[in-house]
């Protein structure tokens, strides 16, 4: 087994928004990453405007007017992919959403962002953190259990997760 990578989380400036959207481009597919936007698949000008749109609303964070924070992940310095918290309409509660480039699948580095955001998450004073994804989604699903969530599986393949976080340690 290879050891941990070396994985933070950083804020999303014009320099590293610009970053993250080549990554996405090269590496990861649009429909990971962004709505069906525009006419036809594939990365287009309306998803891309789209991208950097919601990354720039974000960075005002939880207590802004979009109500979510996102964060570049970064792997050994690189940036590897994105991860968000955005506000529920339950005060304590927050969902997560994650994107990473296939170059960055498989290798501990969502994992360790995970835990990195549920520390923000508890910092924040927030109790519970949720995420939804699907039951074909096997990263996703591994990545949620190995953070403690507890999954529900839905009619038509769609999977809600749940973490509960500590409480005290914000």
């Amino acid at each position: 087994m290879s050891p941990s990578p070396d994985v933070r989380l950083a804020d999303v400036d014009e320099r590293m928004l610009e970053l993250l959207l080549r990554l996405a481009r090269l590496d990861a597919e649009p429909d990971e990453v962004t709505p069906l936007l525009g006419n036809g698949t594939g990365w287009n000008a309306e998803r891309s405007d789209w991208f950097r749109t919601y990354h720039r609303a974000a960075a005002a964070g939880l207590d802004g007017e979009a109500r979510q924070k996102s964060w570049a992940i970064l792997a050994e310095g690189s940036p590897a992919g994105s991860i968000r918290l955005k506000r529920t309409a339950r005060h304590d509660t927050a969902e997560t959403g994650i994107w990473l480039g296939r170059s960055f699948r498989g290798r501990g580095v969502g994992t360790a962002a995970l835990n990195l955001v549920l520390e923000e998450a508890t910092r924040a004073g927030l109790r519970h953190v949720m995420a939804h994804t699907t039951a074909g989604n096997a990263g996703a699903r591994r990545i949620l259990t190995a953070a403690g969530a507890q999954l529900t599986h839905h009619d038509g393949g769609a999977v809600t997760a749940a973490v509960v976080l500590p409480t005290g340690s914000h």
